[in-house]
């Protein structure tokens, strides 16, 4: 792992795995980063709901979730814009390398091999 800069982070290629930083512990979900334009870029953000467009939608999904223990499925084709649309320079990225990404993987199957 290692973290960069904004204007590093817009560089690198599509496919790249990250978080957000923010502070010493503050990271944001794992996302995988699609296209840069200039000023911002699209991504997958892992974790996200299927099926919902509105903010609204999502946060009685979440409401539903707590109160009533119900389960909705993990959507992994939403693509959405960043929408960091002005420069922030002092941002910064945990970039995730091919090492790490399949040091994730492995231990997400093992999490499978220990519920069978």
């Amino acid at each position: 792992m290692r973290i960069v800069n904004r204007k590093t982070f817009i560089a690198l290629p599509s496919g790249t795995v990250y978080a957000k930083c923010s502070g010493i512990d503050g990271l944001g979900a794992i996302a995988i980063k699609r296209h840069s334009f200039d000023n911002d870029w699209d991504c997958m953000e892992i974790g996200t709901f299927d099926d919902w467009d509105e903010t609204l939608e999502l946060f009685d999904k979440v409401e539903r979730m707590k109160a009533k223990g119900e389960s909705f499925p993990l959507r992994l084709d939403s693509i959405e814009r960043d929408g960091l649309f002005e420069s922030e320079d002092d941002c910064s990225f945990m970039i995730y390398d091919n090492t790490d990404v399949k040091k994730i993987i492995k231990k997400l199957k093992e999490t499978l091999t220990s519920k069978s």
